[in-house]
């Protein structure tokens, strides 16, 4: 994932299930942080809220085909 992609903050584990309905979906990603271990991405999301997500908890958004 790059900056500029639209992506969707999602997890499958219980624990954070609730974390699910936290996000406003759809987010871009406006930096990339890969000076970590893991790679971090900032994200801006729908609401304004800028948070830091690993990628594990982030779906790049589908391209619709007819655009």
């Amino acid at each position: 994932m790059r900056v500029g992609d639209v992506v969707n903050f999602f997890t499958g584990a219980w624990v954070f299930e609730e974390a699910n309905d936290r996000y406003r979906n759809p987010g871009v990603i406006v930096e990339v942080d890969d000076s970590h271990r893991q790679t971090r991405y900032v994200i801006l999301w729908a609401d304004g809220r800028i948070t830091k997500e690993h990628s594990g908890y982030l779906e790049k958004e589908k391209e619709n085909a007819d655009r």
